[in-house]
This record gives structure tokens, sequence and C-alpha cells, in this order.
């Protein structure tokens, strides 16, 4: 197919790579008049995503109502600068989705995808992401020990990890020996897994680098980490 033919879905291949170009119709792309200023829009919508986020962490409802109520913010905002309601289509689905999970239907939006490997579904990424939180600390703790020019550093770092995570207010309970299993795991990980990705960004940092275990304490201090246990109902 010649890049120049649009098919009649809107999409064709992109030489050389074949990766598909999306033409959108010229509907989705025509603006609306404007109802609200954008930066008072902008002011309220940052404040009705960290209401949403306060409700996603504290309900217990595997946070659809946090996310719901961040699609709704995201509307009303698009809406009110001229985007047109057929252009945030994709958000409805993902409301209905959310009501029919409360009302007990399955939704076909979030229905897991089946392979023919079988076996244990992988692991989902928000706990991929958590882990990668936990991975941070346990490589703050070997920097320190590092720095220390301390031999051998990974058990000890390790076990100070635990000790550190332990007593957080972190919802969980973690092992010295869990967090090396999990340090060689997300080592071995691809660059693009979420929690590799963590841990790469984390040891870039100089702050890191210099000062570890002040750096895992305001970690675990954090209001920005959001342990998967605390969305479970």
């Amino acid at each position: 197919m010649n890049s120049s033919t649009k098919p009649p879905n809107g999409r064709t291949p992109s030489p050389p790579t074949g990766e598909i170009v999306v033409h959108p119709r010229k509907g989705l792309l025509e603006r609306q008049a404007k109802t609200a200023s954008r930066v008072a829009a902008f002011d309220e919508l940052h404040k009705q995503l960290a209401v949403a986020t306060e409700v996603f962490l504290s309900l217990g409802d595997g946070g659809r109502e946090g996310v719901y109520a961040t699609t709704e913010a995201l509307l009303e905002y698009l809406k009110g600068q001229g985007i047109p309601d057929a252009a945030l289509w994709p958000l409805i689905p993902v409301q209905t989705a959310i009501v029919d999970a409360d009302r007990g239907t399955a939704s076909r939006l979030f229905t897991p995808s089946r392979t023919r490997k079988g076996g244990k579904p992988p692991v989902s990424d928000m706990q991929r992401a958590f882990d990668g939180q936990k991975a941070i600390v346990m490589e703050c703790c070997v920097e320190h020990f590092r720095n220390a020019k301390s031999r051998p550093y990974i058990r000890p770092a390790a076990q100070l990890a635990a000790k550190l995570i332990n007593d957080s207010d972190w919802p969980v309970r973690v092992s010295a020996r869990e967090l090396e299993e999990l340090r060689e795991r997300i080592s071995q990980s691809p660059k693009k897994s979420i929690d590799r990705a963590f841990v790469d960004a984390a040891l870039k940092t100089a702050t890191l680098k210099a000062r570890p275990l002040e750096w895992a304490k305001a970690l675990l201090n954090s209001d920005w980490v959001n342990p998967p246990s605390k969305n479970s109902a």
C-alpha cells in the first residue's frame, strides 16, 4: 500500500518502518468555541485532579472512583477549551467500564488478553512500579555501603533496606532475601520495563549518589509513592 493512499479507516503504513500513521477525520480536528479561560480552567483541573488522587487512594475500591473522577475532570477541561466531543470519545468507554465493574458486569475494554503460552498472568504495571520504588531503596542502601567502602555490601544493604521499608508507613513487609532477588530480577529486566526505568532514572541522580540514605528516607516518606495494596478492597 502506498503511503500517499488513504484507506477507508484513515490509516497508512509509514515506510520504511511499517508503523501505522493515522489520518484523523477533519471533524475531529475542528475546534469548538471555548467556554472557559485557559488559566482558570487549568487551575480548576489541577484542583479536581488532586481531589481525584485522594479519592483514588482512600476508598478501597481498586481506585475506580478516583479514575472516574479523573476522566470527568479531563473531559470538562478539554470540552471547555473547545475540543469536540467526538475527539474525546475514547474516554467515555473508560468511564462506562468503571460503572460496569461496580455493577459486576465485565467490560470488553479491560478484559485481559489471553496468550497461547498460558501459565501465570504477568505482574501488573502498578505492582512493577512499586517494585521499582522498593528497588530504589535497596540501591540507596547499596550506595551507602559502597561509599563507606564496606565489603561485602549487598547483604548488609538488603538488611538495611528491609528494615527501612518495614519501619516505614508503607503497608508491606519485606525480607532482605526478597530485596536481593528483586534487585537481581530488575537488573535483568528490559530497559523499557517500568520497574527498571524507575531504578535507572534514580541512579542517574547526583543526590542519590552523594546522600543515598537521605534519598531512601525521603522516598519512604513521600506522598507520591502509592503501594498497590492501598487500592485493594
